[in-house]
């Protein structure tokens, strides 16, 4: 059953394929049936990373909930017409996208999409390291970049797996050495890297490269 006249739905329906025909051409495929009852809809259907069927984004028609409120808008002559409602979620379930967009990379997400985006991992307790450490967390952080600071007293070995593992971009070793130069060697991670290792560079340099990286989106590193 659905709302509405079969005249209604024929209009909508020639109007939705119309749509479609005019910019998806003939990629498509015509659910008979597959309608909520209260309009025709655009179905995009993807496959996951395991080769599944997934309903993607979901545009749909709705003439029967303006009829039934009465809604309407002021045509071109200034007469009431009744207007149409369009549902468009273009993510689908926000729950089951995000699954599905883990799932599809493995964690490993892009710098700008990555929850964190670069860990300090300092070497020990000493005065002047940790100062470094934390005056580097909050330069990050002030730049807009989602930063944490691993000073527990686990070995260095341990922390840079440990942020490996949390797939996290980019990890920075503070130590003595970095502490007196102001220059840090980042940790790229894999799938990220360009090359076989990282070049020296200054604090400034890493930040400013790390927050172009967010801002362009890019999907490589910069460095």
């Amino acid at each position: 059953s659905y709302v509405g006249d079969e005249k209604t739905w024929q209009r909508a329906e020639a109007a939705v394929e119309a749509v479609i025909k005019a910019h998806i051409k003939d990629d498509y495929i015509d659910g008979l049936g597959e309608a909520a009852f209260y309009g025709p809809k655009i179905d995009f259907i993807g496959h996951d990373v395991f080769g599944r069927e997934f309903q993607a984004a979901t545009i749909q028609l709705d003439f029967g909930q303006p009829e039934g409120f009465d809604l309407t808008c002021t045509n071109e002559a200034g007469e009431a017409e009744r207007i149409v409602m369009a549902h468009a979620a273009i993510m689908g379930s926000i729950e089951r996208f995000m699954v599905l967009l883990i799932e599809q990379t493995g964690g490993r997400f892009p710098v700008w999409l990555a929850p964190e985006q670069v860990r300090v991992a300092q070497v020990n307790d000493d005065a002047a390291v940790a100062k470094c450490a934390q005056a580097l967390l909050a330069d990050l952080r002030a730049a807009g970049i989602r930063a944490e600071l691993d000073d527990s007293n686990e070995s260095v070995g341990k922390k840079i797996r440990a942020s490996e593992l949390a797939k996290v971009p980019y990890t920075l070793v503070v130590g003595a050495k970095e502490a007196e130069s102001g220059q840090v060697t980042p940790r790229v991670r894999a799938d990220l890297a360009v090359n076989d290792g990282s070049a020296e560079m200054s604090i400034a340099n890493f930040i400013q490269s790390v927050a172009n990286e967010a801002k362009s989106r890019a999907t490589r590193a910069s460095l």
